[in-house]
């Protein structure tokens, strides 16, 4: 069977703002790169779909 599972990872950015709420619609508001993103990410669910195509799929652990 094949899956799409949900990769999350997490980030960070440093705001200056009046608000909290304008500091998140800043943050909300930003590309990319600007984030400083972790290295790790979590794997937090998997949703059955058998139409996903075979050369886009893994099949091993890339590490232990």
């Amino acid at each position: 069977m094949k899956y799409c599972v949900t990769i999350v990872r997490t980030g960070c950015i440093f705001v200056e703002a009046e608000t909290a709420e304008e500091a998140m619609d800043i943050a909300d508001h930003q590309k990319t790169d600007t984030v400083n993103w972790s290295d790790d990410w979590e794997a937090t669910d998997a949703t059955q779909d058998d139409d996903i195509s075979d050369f886009e799929c893994v099949c091993e652990k890339a590490f232990e």
